[in-house]
């Protein structure tokens, strides 16, 4: 079997996409094709354009090269191979951020094609299953005041989640606003609810965005008893995270906008996170999650890996969770818009659990009518 062709599909929903922390509004599917007829599916959580032009690029020379040129006649089911090809080819403008992003796409795919040609889930080809079903964490855009927050906890206790992740949205309005806004979901979920708290490196008009000044907003919540508190520093600012994980007693997860087993490395050893989150559309797809996890494994960290998109990465990040021993969480986005509710099948979480997908490969279908549909609003 013989790569083909790499299809990079940009989709944006057909109403405005607002300025705020929802990266569901838009997206990029990536289609890998191959001489038997096998296409796989993967999507990058990133920004769709800069990941279509770094797939699409014709040859500069040999170290600068476009990710989709450089695997055309090579074997889908060398990946790791692959991986590393694509890893090379872009050292120039590489080796992190959105080039590992574009990586990622095509990674999943790989992973997609082999299952569906040896007719198993990838679970299977990653090492087997751990667990057959996750505890899903509703995850949503924190609301701008205290009386909304309390209503959209409850709401989401409703539909029996245990536990539910508040994130970005209206933290950064001020130091006791952040305070209050903790204060009112805990009040809403009760003393039995998993509450994590994505407060992120939002600047405020009253404090600026450093240890010093996290170690006491996490140390003023700590009463409210979150999971874990994430993102709370700038992604490089390592020392930052090292003080804050020494300083307080909630657990400090971090790791969605890092790439590579190189940069969790730093992050592990400099930054002294408790749990990480790599997102498999980012941090080198399911290749690279699973070293990442096993990197966190040998440090005796717990991973639960970024997941805001379509049911591509929500099946792409199950089968990850399945097939390491330390990790046991699924974020579930609730995020509404018709990307994420349309191209791919999604994730079927019920009273809070999620059964991992048993079809070959990814195990879900993508509705090829709507991915035409909205890839029209880009051109």
């Amino acid at each position: 079997m013989k790569i083909t062709r790499v299809e990079a599909i940009p989709v944006r929903q057909t109403k405005e996409v607002l300025v705020n922390n929802d990266s569901a509004q838009d997206g990029i599917v990536i289609k890998v094709h191959t001489d038997e007829g096998i296409v796989g599916y993967g999507e990058v959580d990133s920004s769709p354009l800069v990941i279509k032009a770094i797939i699409d690029a014709p040859v500069s020379h040999n170290l600068c090269r476009g990710l989709g040129q450089s695997i055309i006649g090579m074997d889908p089911f060398e990946i790791n191979k692959i991986w590393e090809k694509m890893y090379y080819v872009s050292t120039f403008y590489g080796r992190r951020g959105a080039t590992v992003h574009a990586m990622s796409g095509i990674d999943i795919a790989l992973w997609d094609i082999l299952g569906k040609a040896l007719n198993k889930p990838i679970y299977k080809l990653l090492g087997g299953e751990f667990r057959s079903k996750v505890r899903a964490y509703a995850s949503v855009l924190m609301p701008d005041t205290p009386e909304e927050c309390y209503d959209l906890t409850q709401e989401i206790c409703s539909e029996n989640y245990s536990a539910i992740k508040l994130g970005w949205g209206g933290f950064g309005q001020s130091f006791r606003q952040d305070i209050a806004l903790v204060e009112a979901a805990r009040q809403a979920a009760g003393p039995g609810i998993d509450l994590m708290l994505d407060i992120g490196f939002v600047p405020s008009p009253d404090y600026p965005i450093d240890a010093v000044n996290r170690i006491n907003l996490v140390k003023e919540i700590e009463q409210y008893k979150p999971y874990w508190v994430e993102e709370p520093l700038f992604p490089d600012d390592l020392d930052g995270y090292r003080r804050l994980a020494l300083a307080v007693d909630t657990r400090i997860a971090s790791g969605e906008n890092e790439s590579t087993r190189y940069g969790f490395k730093e992050l592990i050893e400099v930054g002294k996170v408790d749990i990480l989150q790599p997102d498999v559309t980012r941090c080198g797809g399911l290749s690279e999650a699973k070293r990442i996890a096993d990197l966190a494994q040998v440090h005796h960290l717990t991973v639960v890996p970024h997941c805001w998109s379509s049911g591509i990465v929500e099946a792409a990040s199950m089968h990850l969770i399945a097939s390491v021993p330390n990790a046991h969480l699924l974020e579930y986005c609730k995020a509404d818009t018709a990307i994420r509710q349309e191209i791919s099948e999604e994730i079927v979480v019920k009273d809070g659990w999620a059964e991992v997908p048993q079809k070959p490969g990814l195990g879900i279908e993508v509705n090829e009518d709507a991915l035409q549909k909205y890839a029209a609003n880009y051109r």
